[in-house]
Parts: C-alpha cells; sequence; structure tokens
C-alpha cells in the first residue's frame, strides 16, 4: 500500500494515516462513485445505462432493482446501488473489475490503475487482486503478511500448501467463509506436523499430534535458551497449537470464528506449517 505522504507529515502522521481501514472509508466515497458510474457504461447525452448493462449487475449481483423502463439514468443507478451499502458496493466494484482482462505482458487498464491509487490513498481495507486471469477485489493485508503466507506455501509439501493456498485467499476475500479458513488452516498444520510427529499413524489429527508431543520427551524448537531453560520451547509450541485446536468451536456446535480471529488463526498455522516443514520443530535425546 502506497500511501500518500503529505510533505510536512511527521512519522506519527504518517503512521496513522497508513492505518488500514474500513472498506470504504469516507474519503473514498465519492471517488468510489465516480468510478462506479463510468464503469456503468452510460450512453448518449442523457448518461442512460442500458438496460443489458443492468441486468448484468442484476445477475451477477443476485438483486433485482426493480427496474423495468428501457433506460435507467446513470445517476439514479449509482443513487440506489449506495443506499445498499459499501459491502453491497465493493461487490460492484468487483463485479466491474472482473470484466477488464488481465495481460501479463502489458500495463494495467488506466481505470484498475486509478481504483488502485484511490484506495490506497484512502488506506481502505480493499485491495485489487488478480484471480483467474481477472482483476477482482480483496481484502488488504498488512505489509510482510502475504510474504508469510508465500513464504509459508514455499516451505511445506504439496498437501499443506494445498490447504494454506485454499485458506489465505478465503480469509481475505470479500466475504470470507471463517469456519473453512479454520478448517483449511488446521488440515495445513496437520499435514506438515503428521511426518514429523506422527507418521505411523494413519490419521492426520491436530489433537493426537498435539498430545504426543506433550507426552513425549524431547520436543523442542531450533532457537537458543537461557541457562535456566527459559523460555520453554515445548510449552511455546504446545500452546500454538492448542490455539488453534480451541479455534474451531463450531464444529462442536459453537459460534463460528470472526474474521479476526480467522486472519489470526492462519497466520498461525503459517507460522507452524514452516517450523514444521523446515525443522525448526525438532526432538532432542
Amino acid at each position: 500500500m502506497s500511501v500518500w505522504r503529505p510533505w510536512d507529515a511527521d512519522d506519527d502522521e504518517y503512521k496513522d494515516r497508513s492505518l488500514i481501514r474500513e472498506l470504504i472509508p469516507p474519503p473514498l466515497r465519492a471517488p468510489a462513485l465516480v468510478w462506479i458510474r463510468r464503469g456503468l457504461r452510460p450512453s448518449g447525452q442523457y448518461a442512460y445505462v442500458s438496460m443489458p448493462r443492468v441486468h448484468a449487475i442484476q445477475t451477477a449481483l443476485q438483486v433485482d432493482f426493480g427496474l423495468s423502463s428501457q433506460y435507467v439514468q446513470a445517476d439514479d443507478m449509482v443513487k440506489a446501488l449506495a443506499q445498499r451499502g459499501d459491502q453491497f458496493l465493493s461487490r460492484v466494484i468487483d463485479f466491474m473489475l472482473s470484466t477488464y482482462a488481465h495481460d501479463p505482458q502489458g500495463d494495467d487498464p488506466g481505470d484498475v490503475v486509478e481504483l488502485r491509487r484511490h484506495l490506497d490513498h484512502a488506506a481502505s481495507a480493499l485491495d485489487i487482486t488478480v484471480r483467474d486471469g481477472a482483476y477482482r477485489l480483496k481484502r488488504r493485508v498488512s505489509l510482510g503478511v502475504e510474504e508469510l503466507a508465500e513464504a509459508a506455501k514455499a516451505s511445506a509439501d504439496a498437501l499443506a500448501g494445498e490447504h494454506l493456498g485454499r485458506a489465505w485467499p478465503e480469509a481475505y476475500s470479500l466475504t470470507p467463509n471463517t469456519s473453512v479458513v479454520m478448517t483449511e488452516a488446521i488440515k495445513a498444520v496437520e499435514a506438515a506436523a503428521h511426518p514429523v510427529v506422527t507418521p505411523k499413524d494413519k490419521q492426520r489429527r491436530l489433537g493426537k499430534i498435539t498430545q504426543a508431543i506433550k507426552d513425549q520427551h524431547g520436543w523442542t524448537l531450533g532457537f537458543p535458551v537461557r541457562d535456566d531453560g527459559h523460555p520453554d520451547h515445548k510449552a511455546v509450541l504446545v500452546g500454538m497449537l492448542e490455539t488453534l485446536i480451541i479455534a474451531q468451536a463450531d464444529r462442536h456446535g459453537g459460534a463460528a470464528p470472526t474474521l479476526i480471529e480467522a486472519q489470526g488463526h492462519v497466520q498461525l498455522a503459517s507460522t507452524l506449517v514452516q517450523w514444521f516443514s523446515s525443522g525448526v520443530v525438532e526432538r532432542r535425546p
């Protein structure tokens, strides 16, 4: 994210300006609506939107605006969209972005560049990515978090990497299924830890893996400790694993994880996958 920094802003002000905010912060609302209006492709001197364009938005977003005339004024259409709230507006933007094909060898379309600039400057929680050859929206992640995700997937075996590859996009999608995020995060850790801790067990179960580490002598992390044996790296490892285990309360009739919980746990899972895959988790005699 490249937030514009005024020439006289000190570090504290710039840090505050760079904090990731809501989907459509107040300064972004007007530019976002103007961008949407242009994407409606109004035709003619009265800026009408053709019904095929209205219908394309209706069917894609599965809503009915109740419009039946041959043409709809663009301003009226934008007003109807805005009344449905920021989450809905973000879906409209996402749909319009998806109509722009991505050319790996070329420059981004001007409309995409403009929207990305507005999202960055407003420190919006929205960001633009490329998925399946088209531009799409995603939730913004803090600097360094995506690098953690990529490093974890790169260090993991194929199965653990596949699960992380499903957990991360879901966690930062516009409408994430937090239960799916948690399930895939736990499966990723199970896939990475199983061959290290319980290779002879036919079942990959995080509970079994964690219990084996608790019961067996010598499990630790490949980090230095003080002369008095602290920090207790086995306790740290067990605590991290148990944090994941108890997080999936919805499997037993509890509430689904919140978005913050799901995102935090997929970050935790990525760290554990890296540790198990790279030899940081070890068992000493």
